[in-house]
């Protein structure tokens, strides 16, 4: 999950996930885990958390 508010300093998101990615593809189990992206992600509503336990496939 990530997000970037306004008037705060910009994240570098994309290369967090890349760096990320690259792990994976490194690893010996690397086909036990998904990398699911969700961009913009907002605080109200149902918990982040919560919702991907709740939306995970």
């Amino acid at each position: 999950m990530a997000a970037n508010p306004r008037n705060t300093s910009q994240l570098r998101l994309d290369e967090e996930v890349r760096e990320i990615e690259e792990g994976l593809r490194r690893a010996s189990k690397r086909e036990q885990f998904k990398l699911k992206q969700r961009w913009a992600v907002r605080s109200h509503g149902p918990p982040p958390v919560q919702y991907l336990q709740l939306t995970r496939s």
